[in-house]
Parts: structure tokens; C-alpha cells; sequence
């Protein structure tokens, strides 16, 4: 290590003799944890330069620690080479530096935008052709440094190292109008690259076309050129440094041939992004009757196996809580056994758990939960209240009993995701048991509405199975102008959650009127501060064309939007194979996948089969529900073998292959809260027929012919001959106008449908509840 030494200058005065530093103009990266100082007349005894591998080649400006910030100078007296006493402690320095490194790495942690790095390539490879020209003005000396391998001819003026280059500010021009620049994570992965490639050590506020920059002093020019740029020392790795032996640097410029490689290789390198949360980063625990792949009845499956990775993608630590209805493969005994009392009796709960993706899989089992996979929500009303109080009551505490990977999640920085009224005992149960009573102070939860029509309702006296103090009985009481007064679950949940969710905006207004709420929409209106719709997303790995892991035999044929005219093909012609129907390209095939009753709409599917019959269409039928419907399906497929069929039950394969095969999905719901029909048939290249309704009316947007926008056909009311209106459109099209109908196909796999969007909205919902009391 050396130092230059007793070097008193000031800002107006000129020197005897000059040091010039090589820097580049047109770039300069800064930190922002570096004070910005206005200009300025200040005196410096001493200037320390350590060798921190390729740091060596910057100056490090340390006055007890604090970074100064330096403008365009004339210095004045002599520059004298000193040994290593001249300068202040290595120690200190070190502390500096280590210090640096730790801000260095919260940045790295903080920093989202990973588009600046295509900025970054594109400026490293503009600034590489200023080089040339940059380097002709600085090469003023008469004497440069040697080569590193080569030895020094002369001890007297030689520096270890190489002094750093502080960036010029066009020889002296004020540059205190510039913003400071947020060095986004991607420059130190692309600089950590570069040291690999190099061996050393890469200054950070150096770009990799000034790595090997040449620096010459000069003994005789009659001033010394000073660049403005804020000191720089910091070194991506956290090896320490040592100083190499005293030798002078004169390493040669980058070809614009490296620094373009260097461009190439740094966008091709797959880098995945922080934690996009960042300082929102939380413990959350999505609790739900169901979730899929291990139980599943609808939508409510879906989203709670998709919507905890998307957020676990985005830095939360993510749980999903569920009852354990059969034996999985996947989930391990934790060794965690707790008993619960409900209606008098103690009951044994065991915590299996399974980490899959990123999210914590715990599902609890009990006897009561045994074989319940394909009635989920059946039985005596009584028995279906005891499984969810008992469910509620074990899910609650869970942060506390279960360690995932170890470590509890704890009631601090968390929050609860309950789902449906099956789980809105839990907001309820945090209230009464906890926070009323100075625990989970810090915990939240939010409760999401995905069918508001189910509330758990039943006479008041059920309250006496929840196992609450008494003076909450006024939580659940609802009057209903029809059944008087009763006992509600959902009514309770929604008052006592610190946020609410609606799985789609349309939805979110439709229940806060008295035909959409279902007797709670008075609640709502009095709740509508804390109300939110977020419309769903779709897992795109398991609905996905290319990547359907049903479309693999049998005919069917993986397919993307490049392919679709090829592989939309020949799904359609294995799916007519496969259901028994005539093989024709140029028939229409028109699916319907979905429970068979009132609120799915089968009854004006029904009422239009006169109709489509007569327009030469094949129509595929997939689900269960009603037994009259249910038989309702079998005569339609009786009276019309090569035209109708409908399979009564429910088959994943079936479900993706129709979507997959079909050319139109109709969706006739009287409500629909979000859908996911709709979306995936979109995904597929599949246009959705649907009635205009909750998220159903926010995510298929009308076709329009005249400017060729939308993604569908919609009808405004539940009447079978708006919906026969809006099918014959959809076939005229689909008959006549085959660029309308590509166009509308390409439209609708082109959608961002993942969690991703939806996760960072459930994201400022979670942030909302954390800070309010």
C-alpha cells in the first residue's frame, strides 16, 4: 500500500506539477448513499490508495470514514510518493470498505428493475466507441505506466496499484443538476461475471470497457485535470484484499469486438429476479377447504394451489393450510399432534407437511376429515359446521406448532388468507382467542369472497358449537326478510376480517347490491372501505397448450400460438374420436365443462339445444350436479348421437382436452364471481360465448368487427334467446370471416393470464391490513 502524501490544495491555485487520471465523460454511474456536496473550497492533507485487487485502479477519499465528494480542482505544490506510513490506518480503511459492501448487498436485495440492464449494455456499448476518442486527450505524459508483468525501472514516483478514475465532468463543467443513479442488480451480476472471466476483482463504478482503461502521470505539464465523479472503492467480493507487489499498470483498451461479447454473453445469462416484494415481504398463510392437486371441487382448488407460488415468487414466505381428506405422497407426518375441543368433545389433530415450489403444504388430519375428498362440503349441516370449527380452530395456531424447514412462522409480520365462509370462522376465532387478548398483536387477516351465495347459515342456536364468548353472538346474527333471524358465518367473518377480497371487479359491485349479496349486502356497503376485486389468474404451466401434459397421445397434439393452426386441428379431430362424434374440420365444436345447476346457466343450454341442432354444430358436455340435469344430459345425447354428448361426472383430462379440442366454450353462469373456464379456453385458442356477468364481463371483452378488438361473444341477460343471439354471431364468424376468427384466437393466447399480476395485487392488500389498527 502507498499513499501521496502532503499534498495541500485548493480549488483556484495551479500546481508545479500535474497528475492526470484517465476517466471517461459520458458515463457515471452513482450511488445513492453517497452525500452530494455543493462545490466548494476545501483542503485535503492526504489521499489514500489501496490495492483492493482491481480497486487499486481508484482513489479512495476516507476522512474518518465519511466519502467526500470532489469538483473540479486545480491543485497546488508538490505530489510526493510516500511508503505505507504515510497513510491512514489499514484498519480503518478495511471498516470503510466492509462497510460499503454491506449497503452494496442491501441494494442488491432491494433493487426490481431488471429492465436496466439492457440500458446498461446499451450504454457500455456506445460509451466503447467514445473511448478512442476519449483516450487521445489523455495521453498527455511522457511516461506511462509499465505493464503489470513487467518490473518497475524506477522506485521514486511509482504508486502501487493503479490510481481509480473519477468520472470527468467535461474537463471542469458543473454537474450538481445530475440525478443520482440507482446501479440496478444486474450490474453487479454482469461485473461478477467479468471478474470471473478476468480473475480480479471489478471496480463498480467502472464499466468493463474502462476495466483495462491506461493511466499516465505527467512530471510537466503546468496543471493537474480533476474529474468531479464521486469516489469509488467498493469491490463485489467479499474476499479480502491484499496488496500485490509494486508494479505500474498499463493494461490495453477493450476492442469493441470484447465489449460487444461481453454485451452478448451478459443477455443471454439467465438471472432471476429478487425479491420483488421487497421491504413488503411478509409471512402469509392461505387457508382453504380445498386446494388443488390434492382436493379440489372448483375454482376455490385452483387458486389456492396457484395464488401462494405466485406470491412465494414474488420473496413472501408462503403457506397453504388444508385438511388432509386421504393419504398424499408428498406431505410427511411433522411429529405435531394438538387436541381442540368441539361441542364438548376433544378431538386429536396430526400436521403433515410437504414443501413444493417455494410454499409450505401443511394439512391437518382428523378423523372427521377421513375420505371427505369427493364431499367435501356434504353431510348434516351440523357435522359440516363441526369439521370447520375444528379446521378454523387448528389452522389459527399453526404459525405457532408447525416448523417448516425448521423454524416456526410466528405471529409477527403475519397474515392470514381465509378463503369462503368455510374458513371465515378463522378471522373470528383471531379476534376472540388472540388479539382481544394482547397476543398476535402484529397478525391480520383477509377474507375472500368466491361465492357469496354459500354463507354457512343455520339457526341461531349453532352458535353454541363455535365455542365463542357469548357477547360475539351479535357477529353472526343476520335478519333475512324470508327466514328471519338467523345464524351467519360469513356475516361474521366479513365484519371482523381487516380486509375482504372479491375474485373479480365486477363481482366486488355486483355483491353490494340486493339482487348480487344474498341478504349480506348490507354488511358489505357498511364494509366497503376495506373492499377490493382482484380478478384471478391461471397456473400457465398446467394450462398451458405447449406444455399439456394431455395433449400427448390419444391424436392430440401440443400446440402454441406459432403452431395453432396446425395443432388447434389436430386436437379438434382427436377429441371427435375420442367423444364418438363424426371427424369434420368444418363443424363447429362448442363445450360446456362445469357443475350442472341454476347458477351455471345448464337450463338455457337446454332451452337453445332445438336451436343449435338445426346449425349443424357438435356440442360436448362435461360435469355433474343436479340428477335431473344430470339426466337431462343423457336424453339430449340419446336424441342426438351425432351431435350431442355429455358426460355426466368429472375427468381433468376430459376438462383440458375439451379445452384444448373445442372452437367455442360457452359459459350461460346467471353469476359467475371470476370464472376460469373462460381464461383457460382463451390460453387454448378457444372463444368463450359467456353471459355478462361478475368476472366473466371483465375478462372477455365483446368482440367488435369494425375495429377488430375483443376476445369473445356476451349476452346481458340470462334469457336463452339473448344467448342464442350471441352463439349465432359467434358462428357466423366462425363460418365467414376465418381472418376475424384467427385474429380473435391470437388475441386471447396473447393475454397475460398468470398469478403474477394478481399476486402483486393480493400483495398491496396485505401491506393495506399490516398497517392498519
Amino acid at each position: 500500500m502507498a499513499s501521496i502524501g502532503s499534498l495541500p490544495f485548493m480549488i483556484e491555485t495551479k500546481t508545479e506539477s500535474s497528475l492526470l487520471l484517465h476517466s471517461n465523460n459520458n458515463r457515471r454511474l452513482r450511488f445513492p448513499f453517497f452525500t452530494h456536496r455543493p462545490g466548494r473550497s476545501i483542503e485535503v492533507s492526504g489521499i489514500n490508495a489501496e490495492v483492493v485487487g482491481m480497486c487499486s485502479r481508484q482513489i479512495n477519499w476516507c476522512t474518518k470514514g465519511k466519502l467526500w465528494k470532489i469538483e473540479p480542482l486545480r491543485a497546488t505544490g508538490k505530489v510526493s510518493v510516500e511508503g505505507e506510513d504515510g497513510g491512514e490506518p489499514e484498519d480503518a480503511l478495511q471498516a470503510t470498505i466492509e462497510k460499503s459492501k454491506k449497503v452494496l448487498a442491501m441494494q442488491r436485495d432491494l433493487l426490481q428493475q431488471i429492465a436496466e440492464r439492457r440500458k446498461l449494455v446499451s450504454s457500455i456499448q456506445s460509451s466503447s466507441i467514445n473511448q478512442e476518442e476519449d483516450k487521445a486527450s489523455f495521453e498527455q505524459g511522457n511516461d506511462s505506466f509499465p505493464n503489470v508483468e513487467s518490473s518497475s525501472p524506477s522506485g521514486d514516483n511509482t504508486v502501487e496499484g493503479q490510481i481509480g478514475s473519477i468520472a470527468s465532468s467535461s474537463y471542469g463543467a458543473s454537474t450538481e443538476d445530475k440525478e443520482l443513479e440507482t446501479v440496478p442488480s444486474a450490474v453487479s451480476r454482469g461485473l461478477n461475471k467479468i471478474e470471473k472471466d478476468h480473475g480480479e476483482p471489478l471496480p463498480l463504478n467502472k464499466a468493463p470497457s474502462e476495466v483495462e482503461s491506461t493511466k499516465h502521470v505527467n512530471k510537466t505539464s503546468s496543471k493537474t485535470e480533476w474529474s468531479d465523479a464521486l469516489p469509488s472503492f467498493i469491490s463485489t467480493t467479499a474476499e479480502t484484499s491484499t496488496p500485490i507487489d509494486e508494479e505500474l499498470v498499463d493494461l490495453k483498451e477493450p476492442s469493441l469486438e470484447e465489449v460487444n461479447n461481453w454485451a452478448t454473453d451478459l443477455m443471454s445469462e439467465e438471472v432471476k429476479p429478487p425479491p420483488l416484494a421487497g421491504a413488503n415481504v411478509m409471512n402469509v398463510i392461505l387457508v382453504a377447504a380445498e386446494c388443488a392437486p390434492w382436493s379440489k371441487t372448483g375454482g376455490l382448488g385452483d387458486v389456492a394451489g396457484a395464488l401462494p407460488k405466485a406470491l412465494a415468487r414474488r420473496g413472501h414466505r408462503v403457506m397453504v393450510v388444508a385438511p388432509r381428506y386421504g393419504d398424499y405422497a408428498e406431505p410427511q407426518y411433522s411429529g405435531i399432534q394438538k387436541r381442540y375441543k368441539v361441542d364438548g368433545q376433544d378431538l386429536e389433530v396430526a400436521y403433515f407437511h410437504a414443501f413444493i415450489d417455494g410454499v409450505d403444504f401443511v394439512f391437518i388430519e382428523c378423523p372427521m376429515f377421513r375420505h371427505m375428498e369427493n364431499n367435501i362440503y356434504g353431510g348434516k349441516r351440523e357435522d359440516i359446521l363441526k369439521r370447520m370449527v375444528l379446521f378454523c380452530k387448528a389452522a389459527v395456531e399453526v404459525p405457532w406448532h408447525v416448523p417448516c424447514g425448521g423454524v416456526c412462522y410466528g405471529d409477527g409480520n403475519l397474515v392470514f388468507i381465509a378463503n369462503d365462509w368455510h374458513t371465515a370462522l378463522l378471522p373470528v376465532y383471531l379476534k376472540a382467542y388472540y388479539r382481544d387478548n394482547g397476543l398476535m398483536t402484529y397478525t391480520r387477516s383477509i377474507l375472500v369472497i368466491h361465492n357469496i351465495a354459500h354463507q354457512g347459515r343455520g339457526p341461531v342456536a349453532d352458535f353454541s358449537y363455535v365455542d365463542l364468548p357469548g357477547h360475539y353472538l351479535d357477529l353472526f346474527k343476520l335478519y333475512d326478510p324470508v327466514g328471519g333471524e338467523h345464524f351467519n358465518i360469513f356475516a361474521a367473518g366479513l365484519k371482523t376480517a381487516d380486509r375482504v377480497v372479491t375474485v373479480s371487479h365486477g363481482y366486488a359491485w355486483e355483491v353490494k347490491t340486493v339482487e348480487g349479496g344474498w341478504g349480506l349486502h348490507g354488511i358489505i356497503n357498511e364494509n366497503d372501505w376495506k373492499f377490493k376485486g382482484i380478478v384471478n389468474g391461471i397456473d400457465t404451466q398446467e394450462w398451458n397448450p405447449q406444455l399439456d401434459v394431455y395433449l400427448t397421445s390419444d391424436g392430440y397434439a401440443n400446440y402454441s400460438l406459432a403452431t395453432l393452426q396446425t395443432g388447434k386441428p389436430q386436437c379438434k379431430a382427436a377429441l371427435q374420436k375420442e367423444m364418438g362424434l363424426p371427424i369434420r374440420e368444418d363443424v363447429p365444436v362448442i363445450g360446456f365443462i362445469g357443475r350442472l345447476d341454476q347458477q351455471k346457466g345448464v337450463d338455457l343450454i337446454a332451452e337453445a339445444i332445438p336451436w343449435m341442432m338445426g346449425q349443424d354444430v357438435q356440442l360436448i358436455m362435461l360435469g355433474s350436479g343436479r340428477p335431473d340435469l344430470e339426466q337431462m344430459l343423457r336424453e339430449f345425447e340419446h336424441q342426438h348421437r351425432d351431435k350431442v354428448r355429455g358426460w355426466v361426472g368429472f375427468s381433468v383430462q376430459t376438462a383440458h382436452r375439451i379445452t384444448a379440442g373445442a372452437d367455442i366454450l360457452l359459459m350461460p353462469s346467471r353469476f359467475e364471481p371470476c370464472g376460469l373456464n373462460q381464461l383457460y379456453a382463451m390460453n387454448y385458442g378457444t372463444i368463450p360465448v359467456v353471459h355478462a356477468v361478475g368476472g366473466l364481463r371483465d375478462t372477455v371483452q365483446p368482440f367488435n368487427p369494425y375495429d377488430e378488438s375483443g376476445l369473445g361473444w356476451t349476452f346481458d341477460s340470462a334469457e336463452a334467446g339473448k344467448l342464442i343471439h350471441a352463439l349465432g354471431n359467434c358462428l357466423l364468424t366462425y363460418r365467414e370471416y376465418k381472418k376475424s376468427w384467427e385474429g380473435i384466437q391470437r388475441r386471447g393466447m396473447m393475454q397475460d393470464l398468470s398469478w403474477d399480476h394478481a399476486a402483486q395485487n393480493y400483495e398491496e392488500v396485505l401491506v393495506a391490513a399490516k398497517y392498519q389498527w
